[in-house]
């Protein structure tokens, strides 16, 4: 099925799925829903399964997940969730085509030969209806050009809709023995910002190296071998990659005349420093590959996404930055008011001098038709979650500092007869009596609910923006 489709007037589309539903011979009014995107907040969103399922449905969604919870409370039959990355679910949302590849709702939830996922896989659960998702998940926010993918596939009227939904940890992963053969633990490694900036800029490339040594803490006896550090990174658009840079970016200043990019692809990430990468830094599809990348490779380093991590590979090792740990230093609710976030406005792609995260008006970007006026786009200060202790941010003093914030996005026009169930998943993470028998998402998780405190968004407020 051709996403083209969804050029046709609002209309002709809603005749169109009607149609479908009419030859198929039954209503999906309270049929699936069907979304997908970020990993990261996978495992809150459907339960452990996320760990080793590409496409999260029926039974092997946790009935204490985020939408386990609010399926169950809805009446809604389920969910369905496509762990596909955050580019490609904002791709698959916008139903555009990127690199000559196109994405759709309709393609079916597996990797390509590039290991890219396409689409989200409607039929698979018998949602061959269609013409757009639901919903998508991205821990990054729209940029200029998701924004212009989105509105090139739809009509001039149209816009996406996004609001946060929750925040998670990302964790320095690694693999390492000592001098004894002895697995060097968690409890042993307590990295500083300023030498895992020198491990991304290419300045540290061997685990002895002095700078290092402060982060090690050995039984008496035991010492770091001269082996070199095996960089593992994500090789596809992921807002992990976006967040660590986030962190990089606002923490790291300049190295050696040089800055980091925040970005989603690594390899503009640390293009000012390596490029291309050195041949020891391998790039893997999906947070569950650099995961396995970094337990199945000696010596390796890298960072990934706690929840997500701890599922697939239990016994892969986290440092602690800073003197925090992923999992026992994150995990309350993250408080978020006015002052935090803007509306209508997107990621500026335009490399900034200093690295950090620009923001530009919808308005102001290049092609965009009928800007949205509504209150419907909301995008956290990236700044604002940079790292901890930041005056009117996201994350306290003391708490673990390389944060994501994951998004929530929807349509703002064309729901169908799904239209009252996604106004429900949207506002799942704001509503008290879901999230208070959510056990995915909390302390220990790797994954914080997010609290609207004075001047936020209400719920009432993300519902009102998603209409038929």
């Amino acid at each position: 099925m051709s996403y083209e489709l969804s050029k046709l007037s609002t209309r002709t589309k809603l005749m169109a799925g009607a149609l479908a539903l009419v030859m198929a011979g039954f209503s999906h009014a309270s049929g699936t829903q069907v979304g997908g995107g970020a990993t990261l907040p996978s495992i809150g969103y459907v339960g452990s399964k996320a760990a080793t399922v590409l496409q999260v449905f029926g039974a092997n969604v946790a009935p204490t997940s985020l939408f386990g919870v609010y399926s169950a409370q809805s009446g809604n039959p389920g969910v369905s969730y496509c762990l596909t990355g955050s580019g490609a679910g904002k791709n698959i949302l916008a139903g555009a085509t990127v690199g000559g590849i196109k994405f759709n709702v309709q393609n079916p939830c597996t990797k390509n030969a590039a290991g890219t996922v396409t689409g989200f896989g409607a039929p698979a659960v018998g949602r061959t209806d269609l013409l757009q998702p639901d919903f998508a998940g991205a821990d990054s926010p729209l940029n200029g050009s998701d924004y212009l993918n989105y509105q090139n596939n739809h009509d001039s009227l149209d816009y996406p809709v996004q609001f946060p939904a929750v925040a998670g940890a990302v964790a320095m992963a690694f693999n390492l023995k000592d001098n004894t053969g002895t697995q060097v633990t968690s409890s042993e490694v307590n990295l500083s910002d300023a030498q895992i900036c020198l491990v991304y800029s290419h300045q540290i490339t061997v685990w002895n190296d002095s700078r290092l040594a402060s982060a090690f803490t050995l039984p008496a006896g035991h010492s770091i071998p001269a082996n070199p550090i095996n960089v593992q990174y994500r090789s596809d658009g992921s807002g992990t990659t976006f967040s660590l840079s986030n962190h990089l970016a606002n923490v790291c200043g300049t190295i050696n005349s040089h800055v980091f990019e925040t970005n989603q692809a690594f390899t503009s990430v640390v293009a000012n420093f390596v490029s291309p990468p050195p041949a020891n830094w391998t790039g893997s599809s999906g947070n569950e590959s650099v995961a396995a990348a970094i337990g199945n490779t000696a010596n390796s380093f890298g960072y990934v996404e706690t929840a997500n991590a701890l599922a697939t590979n239990p016994g892969l090792q986290f440092a602690k930055v800073n003197g925090t740990s992923p999992t026992a230093n994150f995990g309350s609710p993250l408080t978020i008011t006015g002052t935090a976030f803007v509306y209508n406005e997107v990621i500026n792609t335009t490399n900034n001098t200093n690295g950090t995260a620009q923001l530009e008006a919808i308005s102001a970007v290049p092609g965009v038709v009928n800007p949205p006026t509504t209150s419907c786009i909301a995008l956290v200060k990236p700044a604002l979650y940079a790292r901890a202790g930041v005056p009117g941010g996201l994350v306290p003093t003391g708490t673990y500092p390389i944060v994501a914030v994951s998004y929530l996005l929807g349509n703002n026009n064309d729901n169908g007869t799904d239209l009252n169930f996604v106004k429900g998943v949207l506002t799942s993470p704001y509503t008290p009596a879901i999230t208070s028998k959510v056990t995915t998402i909390g302390p220990g998780k790797g994954l914080a609910f997010l609290t609207l405190g004075s001047g936020a968004f209400t719920a009432a407020q993300v519902s009102g923006c998603v209409v038929n």
